[in-house]
């Protein structure tokens, strides 16, 4: 029988900003030599980058269509839970 995690309650959220200064810093790991030895490692770190840009240039473009709902999207709060 599998035994059930307890849920953080603690919950951290990112700001735009701070999600972009962090896809820059998972993209700046995954072309670093620490990782050298580790390309599994390095392709995830880049992907990582990858998606969470993708994503937020997505919620840019939805904004932008959506003024009356702009301001909710660009300053979104991003739940990343207990890492």
């Amino acid at each position: 029988m599998a035994e059930t995690e307890a849920i953080s309650t603690n919950v951290q959220t990112l700001s735009v900003p701070e999600a972009q200064a962090l896809a820059d810093r998972l993209f700046s790991r995954s072309i670093s030599t620490l990782f050298a030895a580790s390309p599994e490692v390095r392709r995830d770190l880049c992907m990582a980058s990858r998606a969470l840009r993708s994503l937020l240039g997505e919620i840019d473009r939805t904004a932008s269509r959506c003024e009356e709902h702009a301001h909710i999207l660009r300053y979104l709060q991003i739940d990343v839970g207990g890492c």
